[in-house]
């Protein structure tokens, strides 16, 4: 709230010599993700498709007023920040029960929001397909970020208060003050803040901004003050602007004559502490230091694979793996009378930590209503598995026979499809309604979208032969599909939620696996295009589900040893659709 003292202006970007912008690329897509309007789905999974639309639109906007991003994203966390790690995870999961558990026309508290799993792979993908540049950074982004900025000469756009702190030469744009939707004729409305004009402002030395946020509170620490600097205070502000303002103007004090900026620090933080009656300790000094001099993180991983995680190409849980030996299990949006969601991909997870560490994996994820840590033992490949490990891993993991995604599947859906039947397999020991429904709703929005009239899908199921199916969706029944969307906002069920909630975890632990064995299948290259969790929720209620009979016939195929014949199967269909899906069946004879 210090920044109404700040100066509001336009930032005409077009006026620099090189327009560029150095973009904290985690801040980002949540802000996009949170602020869209109309407001994408939380309760249901997420909005894939509507949150890539919202970022092409932001990128686009910068594009027309040339500017040339550049995104950097964090990676994992470090053991410093671990305690800082676990007390979100409890805040995590207080929101996202109360989202599964308010009524869907009832009002959230504010800032209650919980980003859908796929979020940030869909937002990497995103960045590959446009073009834009980006890097994944090892650890935190901060310090590569202000390097960046300050290599480059340009401002910073994020919503991370860190950045108020850091000496960023040409300024922090705060995203909630970044008026993109405004643009015209080249502009962007914006508010810029500089660490310079802050301190002017409270007559502080600049070298003691770094000790301003130790004391404050941050991610690392915070003093315990008891009220002392609130009550020195004369803002009219409440009390947490009262203790920021009395803490700015006890430093603004400090005799700080003939010090360099070194000794400068310490002694306001000497004064600061014995103030208030603390004494000196570790936690305040290695506070400041992460300001002074941020340091870009290493990992014990070869060069070529922190390559391939810069690349964006290997999910940063490696690092979070093979350096700290812990995963955080971020809590999600379903049905909490259930095992968590994370349970169902627990096996995939388990060869994942094997590849890697050979070791017990520490989980931190939910248990019932509460965050609880997990020792996990990993499953190491065989030595055979060992050298030749790739798509017979990944088969030996998902229990698949493969060559049949290779010869019947197109690529976009592989990965998707051995997900799906991973998935359903491992449900069937407790089987549920919920969990067919889904089925048969994944595999109908799998051949409904994204590209072209015919999607070629393997369906494998201890009631089924083996048989690949040839959709021919006509365009009316694709409408009435997607007017379905809407449906599941007022009528949200949590089991099937619940249901499609697994679903995703083993899809993106499947993902992330498919890249640490260098993609034997290939990777999505449109997982927005595919996923809309609302639509799909909405096919997997029980009343949009109707038993229908399709005509199939079945056609030679030389190459698999198909005969010909006539096939009356039993699939499923839409009961609001309302029309026929023309099918044709290739069945092993």
């Amino acid at each position: 709230k210090h920044l109404q003292h700040l100066k509001t202006f336009i930032l005409r970007f077009h006026t620099y010599s090189v327009p560029r912008l150095i973009i904290d690329g985690n801040a980002l897509y949540y802000s996009l993700y949170y602020t869209s309007d109309p407001k994408l789905d939380q309760r249901c999974g997420g909005d894939y498709p509507g949150f890539k639309h919202e970022v092409c639109k932001f990128f686009k906007t910068l594009q027309d007023c040339e500017v040339n991003p550049y995104v950097i994203l964090d990676g994992g966390s470090g053991p410093e920040k671990h305690e800082h790690n676990v007390s979100p995870l409890k805040y995590k999961l207080k929101k996202a029960k109360t989202i599964a558990e308010t009524e869907p026309d009832g009002t959230l508290p504010e800032a209650y929001n919980v980003l859908p799993p796929l979020v940030k792979d869909v937002f990497i993908e995103i960045l590959r397909e446009k073009g834009i540049e980006f890097k994944v950074c090892l650890g935190e982004a901060d310090p590569e970020v202000v390097s960046e900025a300050n290599q480059k000469q340009c401002a910073v756009l994020s919503i991370d208060k860190d950045f108020y702190i850091f000496d960023v030469h040409k300024g922090f744009l705060n995203l909630d003050n970044f008026e993109w939707k405004k643009e015209e004729d080249g502009k962007i409305p914006a508010r810029i803040y500089t660490r310079s004009k802050f301190c002017e402002h409270f007559k502080l030395d600049p070298a003691l901004m770094p000790v301003f946020a130790s004391i404050a509170g941050n991610d690392y620490s915070r003093l315990e003050d008891n009220g002392a600097f609130a009550k020195e205070s004369s803002s009219p502000g409440e009390y947490s602007i009262k203790r920021l303002d009395g803490m700015l103007g006890f430093l603004s004090k400090v005799n700080l004559d003939g010090l360099n900026n070194s000794q400068k620090r310490e002694h306001a933080l000497s004064e600061a502490l014995n103030h208030v009656g603390k004494k000196e300790n570790q936690t305040f000094k290695l506070a400041i230091k992460k300001y002074v001099k941020p340091e870009k993180t290493s990992s014990k991983l070869p060069p070529w694979v922190c390559e391939k995680v810069e690349r964006g190409e290997l999910t940063t849980f490696v690092t979070s793996v093979v350096d700290w030996k812990t995963m955080m299990l971020t809590p999600l949006v379903e049905d909490f009378s259930q095992h968590s969601s994370y349970t169902a991909a627990y096996r995939i997870r388990q060869y994942f930590y094997g590849l890697l560490t050979g070791g017990e994996i520490t989980e931190y994820g939910r248990d019932g209503e509460e965050i609880k840590d997990y020792r996990v033992p990993s499953i190491l490949p065989s030595s055979d598995e060992q050298k030749q490990l790739k798509l017979q891993c990944l088969n030996e993991v998902l229990r698949l026979i493969i060559k049949y995604t290779s010869e019947n599947i197109p690529d976009q859906l592989k990965l998707p499809v051995c997900v799906t039947v991973f998935w359903f397999k491992k449900l069937q020991h407790h089987p549920k309604p919920e969990t067919v429904n889904c089925l048969h709703a994944l595999l109908l929005w799998f051949v409904c979208e994204p590209d072209g009239p015919e999607k070629l899908l393997l369906v494998s199921g201890p009631l089924a032969p083996k048989c690949c199916l040839i959709f021919s969706v006509e365009d009316e029944f694709e409408r009435k599909m997607k007017a379905l969307k809407d449906e599941v906002v007022r009528n949200w069920q949590p089991r099937v939620a619940h249901a499609f909630s697994q679903w995703q975890c083993c899809m993106r632990q499947s993902l992330h696996l498919n890249q640490l064995l260098c993609s034997p299948l290939p990777e999505p290259q449109y997982i927005d295009g595919f996923l809309s969790s609302s639509l799909l929720l909405s096919l997997g209620k029980d009343d949009n589900i109707l038993e229908t009979k399709i005509n199939a016939q079945i056609k030679h195929n030389p190459t698999s040893k198909l005969n010909t014949g006539k096939l009356s199967v039993c699939s499923r269909n839409l009961k609001k659709a309302g029309t026929w899906i023309p099918v044709r069946c290739l069945m092993n004879s």
